[in-house]
């Protein structure tokens, strides 16, 4: 016994989703070029603004990721309708990774921590004070920990 032959269903997106993708697009580059002249006008606020955008796409694709082991783990039918979607997140990982390479300029160039930088080239004189207190604060835990060290027992 077979099935009938059916109709053959249209699965094709409307036109309307690639206009939509076009202008996504356009907007998408506008921004880009916008986020380079920042970058090299205001680096300070390019790379900390850059590192949160980052952290939450990081986020997404490995929730996502994270969600797909669990229904692998379990073996339920309840990740049916997600998966597709999923997948899909999961796959932006390897673009995340060279993404990654602007936070790593960013650490190297002392830009994105201010408890990174030295001292003397910090200008705001509240995040110059408190990290002084805390360098000191370290300081004194350091030189207990050697004197505990360098007891005889």
């Amino acid at each position: 016994m077979s099935a009938a032959p059916g109709k053959q269903i249209d699965l094709t997106a409307p036109p309307v989703v690639k206009t939509i993708g076009q202008r996504s697009l356009i907007v998408g580059i506008v921004f880009a070029i916008g986020a380079l002249a920042l970058a090299f006008t205001r680096p300070d606020e390019f790379y900390r603004g850059y590192l949160l955008g980052y952290m939450d796409w990081l986020g997404v694709a490995l929730g996502s990721m994270a969600i797909v082991m669990i229904r692998h783990l379990t073996g339920g039918g309840w990740g049916t309708v997600i998966r597709r979607i999923l997948g899909a997140a999961m796959r932006t990982l390897p673009v995340l990774a060279v993404l990654f390479i602007p936070i790593i300029i960013g650490v190297l160039q002392h830009r994105n921590y201010p408890w990174l930088m030295p001292l003397d080239a910090i200008q705001n004189p509240h995040i110059r004070e408190h990290l002084e207190k805390h360098a000191r604060q370290i300081e004194r835990t350091l030189e207990a920990w050697r004197a505990e060290q360098t007891r005889p027992s």
